[in-house]
């Protein structure tokens, strides 16, 4: 995910060759025109789901998954990020059509330098107005903490077990604080997300925080993000204790989403349910591609989007809900 305050964009080096970027990084490969194999690498993924496996049309779906923690999420899920960079979040709690969407993830949270203490970048009444407006329509809000240009602080202090224990605490004070949902951990740094950095511990101290309230913990990853950590088994196996993936894809071509998918399946053995195909809203996306993404995804978990005050919603945000 894009991690700067001022909107600033940290893709970040794949250095498996893999298209998948940074949450709000740029596309992968493509000209937003819809490939000759579209067709194909829709059967391959998936296909089409049918008519008893889509959302309905309050946003909520059919069938929902719970999991040890007894937090419920539903089958397709459509997730949504929001950035603290694009006016204040009380500006956008009356101008979001939460119409289909089930997560509104809001990013970033960090950490204060040398502390162990959060912070959302917003004033907590500009956050509090949003999630109430969001509560609403019955949509979660989770915050989002990292974020591709400033996960490194997180991880500096996670690095150091004794931190582990206040960290989560102070987010868990600080999610309650907010009226927040969960947690979303957006941290795209394989080669320190090993079991020798501390990063399995500080998930399962999230977990063991959060799902006792029942509030979710999520994660966005990325196929380069889990390649860099050099096939760390610690690793693997706690990506499958999220509740749901966040698939951060960001192609314009179909093919890359089932290679990926592919991979996802192949190497972690993850559930499809719980694997979320991630948009982003490029101006290089076509209405039509945006819409093919969205329908495979129903096959999987769903569809993740970044983000929502890009220029191109108007065009891409009705599309993807006109397949949901």
């Amino acid at each position: 995910m894009g991690g700067s305050s001022s909107g600033g964009v940290d893709q970040g080096a794949a250095s498996s060759g893999s298209s998948s970027g940074s949450t709000g990084g740029g596309a992968g490969t493509g000209t937003g025109a819809t490939d000759a194999g579209t067709g194909g690498a829709l059967a391959e993924a998936g296909g089409m789901a049918d008519a008893g496996g889509a959302a309905d049309a309050s946003g909520g779906s059919e069938g929902s998954t719970g999991d040890e923690g007894g937090v419920v999420t539903p089958d397709t899920k459509v997730v949504m990020y929001l950035p603290n960079w694009s006016g204040s979040f009380s500006s956008w709690a009356n101008r979001i059509d939460y119409s289909k969407m089930t997560h509104l993830l809001l990013a970033f949270g960090t950490v204060s330098s040398g502390t162990n203490n959060w912070n959302m970048g917003a004033a907590d009444s500009d956050v509090k107005a949003l999630v109430a407006a969001a509560h609403a329509k019955n949509v979660k809000v989770l915050v989002s903490i990292g974020g591709a240009s400033d996960d490194i602080g997180i991880i500096t202090r996670y690095q150091t077990q004794s931190n582990i224990a206040p960290l989560v605490a102070n987010l868990d004070a600080f999610v309650t604080r907010l009226t927040l949902d969960g947690v979303d951990v957006d941290l795209e740094r394989g080669a320190d997300m090993k079991s020798s950095g501390n990063y399995p511990e500080f998930v399962k101290t999230l977990l063991s925080t959060f799902h006792p309230e029942g509030k979710l913990v999520t994660t966005a990853l990325a196929q380069y993000i889990v390649q860099d950590a050099g096939g760390d088994a610690a690793l693997t196996a706690v990506i499958d204790t999220f509740d749901f993936v966040n698939l951060m894809i960001y192609s314009t071509n179909m093919s890359t989403y089932t290679n990926e998918l592919n991979w996802w399946t192949t190497h972690t053995g993850i559930a499809k349910t719980k694997l979320t195909w991630g948009i982003e809203f490029t101006n290089q996306l076509s209405a039509a591609t945006a819409k093919q993404i969205t329908t495979a995804s129903k096959a999987y978990g769903g569809v993740m989007v970044w983000e929502y005050s890009q220029g191109s919603e108007p065009q891409l945000w009705p599309a993807v809900q006109s397949v949901l």
